[in-house]
């Protein structure tokens, strides 16, 4: 039945977007006509050797206005050739220039009703020989946009040696938690997007996948608050993009960067090669840690009776990941583009666990549980970009293939026979997903529309068998818990946005997305398989109000879900642990989320202020749920999930910034909302936190030094308060940072030195848990304090100082009107 429904949903998709495509040339038609007009056409060459000249800018004014803004702006073939389209008749000027060549005015051009034909038109060299001149342009290190916030990462002195994790934790608006867990606005159901798309290492565990990128490959992160109609839905708090670092100038460079701690460890190397029309980027680069000792205790006690269960881990842990990327970019022509990008990661995690569990009146049991854990994958994609003659009128293509393989191989022994057999298992995986995009641009005298479609089709693979030793110390298979699993989903999404300005000073972007989601979950040998469908209309708005030159006023309002992933959605129960077990739920539906938001920011000449209220409400909640069981005669904690019901919060963010001195920079920011659940009448005995209000808070402050002579020195604190659950809540966690780097050779490298938190050694992470049956502790502790050493090095000859467009596509959609920097 599902697979009639997909054939049937493709058909509707491939019309949707041929009509798409008609409605495109339709209204393209339609403008040229309403503003048909004369052509003017001529060839710019070398006035002495009549050699064409490529590239050269043409702008074509009102005789009335030679000073002002250009009417037309267009760049010289490669033939030295150009084209202007739509002059209305009158009379104008035409400037030309060039690298190299004094700018040549050609008088009077008078158009009646025919095109004109120049011819070629010589450019003079210019008297002066160039000189070699260093251009510096100082990049803010925060920048707030319209719909954004970006941390530029690469500026950041103290960044090196640290991961994708480090450095979120320093980005306004986002939190990162000891296990790595990343929060917008209190809220965990974000989308992460590296280089603007999709990444299949995110689909695993995104923890682990932070820890992958080396903080010293990234280039900057866009905190996306207020998402278009454009992006995915998915993502209920807001999007994060991860734009790696890359070199688009012609020539050949590099860079070699690396760090050495007593907790994580990683290299990186990147290579760029520019020629004339064909770029190449190539990273690699690997993490590891060292070992790393851990002491977990956890215990649960049934109210008003004398039961118990209690369990000691102490678990020995260590991982090391791989990482590429090569990106392929050839210019067709001035107008047409074609990118290529190729990823690759791998991950392997090595835990050795020790356990000692206790039930009431009962001895203690000791086991044993060792895994091996095995995530690895690719991403590529091919974009084609298409460009006109109307400024901003664009079409973009998209295709990604993702594949992604996780194996988990366990093994568990119990020193007590009779308490339960020692068994070991091997968990296979295999995700596939295809994406296709199409997106178009087209700009209006006075509005620009956008509009797009996309489909994305998964095929998650998930096989597990477990065998359990016999009386004759052989393994035998387990039936019961031996399966297949296939999961099913497909995405259709189609979208319109419209951006208007409402005067000299307001700003109108408003959009719909439609979104349709088939999914079908079939097990085979032990589960019922499971098919569902939902459509979802979701609207969003942005209307922005410049006061002044400094201060900017925004109200936006989006509606955004999340869907539940395999981890969420697979029906079978690990029981490797005797205590704490997992099942997830098939039958979870979407989270639905509204998000209003109003903001503000105001820049002065050594400071700035960013002062944002929102309200967040959420439906169908996906939440854990912990319960008290009995599985095999003993009592059992499992963890599953549900949709318990419906959260409100409102909050206020604030992110300040000064210069002090000439040498100093402080930056502060403060988050504070408020948790309030109102659970469904099924899961309301679970929880002592129904119908009541919370208030959490995450702060950070930092202090940058640059102590003159290549020397800077930075200090980095903060502070996240408990974190309320639909149990419970997670307990505060705070970490300080210190740093100082010099540069050396000859600005072309950098050496640095890094400490966390030197004052602590162990941090312990608790949580805690209430219903009305029963009352749980936990507590996790994990060395924390390290101190490391980092170094960086860039080499690069350029054959011309040109700067190539940058030709990735990063769905920064929204008008960058606005922009504070800090």
């Amino acid at each position: 039945m599902i697979m009639k429904q997909n054939k049937v949903l493709f058909k509707i998709q491939s019309s949707i977007l041929l009509l798409l495509l008609s409605m495109a040339n339709f209204t393209s038609g339609q403008i040229k006509q309403q503003h048909s007009g004369q052509t003017i056409t001529g060839k710019v060459v070398d006035s002495l050797t009549e050699k064409k000249i490529s590239a050269s800018n043409i702008s074509l004014y009102n005789v009335s206005t030679p000073h002002g803004k250009p009417i037309k702006l267009v760049i010289s073939d490669e033939e030295g050739y150009f084209k202007i389209t739509e002059v209305q008749p009158g009379n104008y000027l035409l400037k030309l220039s060039a690298l190299g060549y004094a700018t040549n005015t050609t008088h009077s051009i008078h158009i009646k009703n025919e095109n004109v034909a120049l011819g070629m038109i010589g450019m003079s060299p210019a008297n002066l020989q160039l000189q070699k001149v260093d251009v510096y342009h100082k990049t803010p290190l925060v920048q707030i946009k319209t719909d954004r916030l970006i941390y530029n990462t690469a500026l950041d002195p103290t960044m090196s040696g640290g991961n994708a994790a480090d450095a979120l934790r320093k980005v306004p608006l986002l939190s990162v938690d000891a296990l790595g867990n990343v929060s917008l606005k209190g809220d965990r159901n974000v989308r992460i997007l590296i280089d603007g798309k999709p990444s299949g290492a995110m689909s695993n565990n995104v923890a682990d996948a932070l820890k992958m990128i080396p903080a010293d490959q990234i280039k900057n992160v866009e905190v996306v608050t207020s998402p278009s109609s454009k992006f995915d839905a998915e993502g209920a708090s807001g999007i994060i993009i991860i734009n790696t670092k890359r070199n688009n100038t012609e020539g050949v460079h590099g860079s070699y960067s690396g760090g050495l701690g007593t907790r994580q460890n990683n290299f990186n190397g990147n290579i760029s090669i520019r020629k004339s029309k064909l770029g190449m980027n190539a990273n690699l680069g690997n993490s590891w840690s060292w070992p790393v000792n851990t002491h977990i205790t956890f215990d649960q006690k049934l109210l008003n009776t004398e039961s118990f269960i209690e369990q000691e881990t102490e678990s020995r842990n260590k991982r090391k990941g791989l990482r590429g990327s090569l990106s392929l970019d050839y210019e067709l022509d001035s107008n047409n583009l074609l990118i290529s990008n190729f990823n690759i990661h791998q991950l392997t995690i090595q835990t050795d666990n020790l356990l000692k569990t206790s039930y009431a009146a009962s001895a203690p049991i000791s086991s044993t549980n060792n895994s091996h854990i095995r995530f690895g994958g690719f991403d590529w994609s091919i974009d084609y970009i298409r460009k006109f003659q109307k400024k901003n009128q664009e079409l973009n293509f998209s295709v990604q293939l993702s594949k992604n393989n996780a194996n988990t191989n366990y093994q568990s022994s119990f020193m007590q026979y009779n308490f339960r057999p020692d068994e070991r298992g091997l968990n296979t995986g295999l995700n596939k997903e295809i994406t296709m995009q199409l997106d178009y641009t087209h700009p209006f005298k006075i509005a620009m529309l956008e509009f797009g479609a996309k489909a994305i089709l998964r095929d998650i693979q998930s096989a597990i068998q477990v065998d359990t030793i016999g009386q004759d110390n052989t393994y035998l298979n387990v039936s019961q818990r031996t399966y297949k699993f296939n999961y099913r989903q497909d995405v259709g999404a189609i979208y319109s946005t419209l951006q208007i300005p409402l005067n000299t000073k307001i700003d109108l972007k408003a959009g719909v997305r439609y979104e349709y989601t088939g999914a079908e979950i079939k097990a085979i040998d032990q589960q019922a398989g499971f098919h569902d469908q939902q459509y979802h209309i979701l609207p969003s708005a942005v209307i922005s109000y410049k006061v002044s030159e400094q201060f900017n006023l925004k109200i936006s309002y989006n509606q955004r879900m999340q869907r539940p992933s395999l981890y969420f959605l697979n029906p079978f129960r690990n029981e490797s642990d005797p205590v704490n077990q997992l099942q997830g739920n098939p039958q979870l539906a979407p989270e639905l989320s509204h998000n209003m938001e109003l903001s503000t920011h105001l820049t002065m000449k050594k400071s700035m202020i960013n002062l944002s209220l929102y309200h967040r409400r959420n439906s169908n909640v996906i939440e854990s749920i912990y319960k008290n069981t009995i599985h095999n005669d003993k009592p059992t904690v499992l963890q599953t999930f549900a949709n318990i019901g419906e959260t409100q919060s409102f909050g206020a963010n604030i992110f300040a910034s000064v210069d002090l001195f000439k040498i100093l920079t402080l930056r502060g920011n403060i988050d504070l909302y408020t948790y309030h659940i109102q659970p469904k009448d099924l899961y309301s005995n679970l929880t002592h936190q129904a119908n009541k209000t919370f208030i959490n808070y995450k702060t950070f402050i930092s202090a940058t030094v640059d102590l003159k002579k290549g020397w800077i020195a930075e200090s980095f604190l903060f502070f996240d308060a408990p974190e309320r659950t639909f149990q419970g809540y997670y307990a505060s966690f705070n970490m300080w940072n210190l740093g100082v780097k010099k540069e050396i050779l000859k600005k072309k490298g950098t050496l640095g030195l890094t400490m966390v938190d030197p004052f602590q050694k162990i941090k312990n992470l608790g949580s805690y848990a209430k219903t009305d049956l029963y009352e749980q502790h936990g507590n996790f502790a994990i060395p924390f304090r390290s101190f490391g050493i980092n170094f960086s090095w860039k080499f690069g000859k350029s054959s011309s100082q040109k700067e190539k467009y940058d030709s990735n596509i990063k769905n920064d959609d929204q008008k960058s009107g606005g922009e504070s920097k800090i």
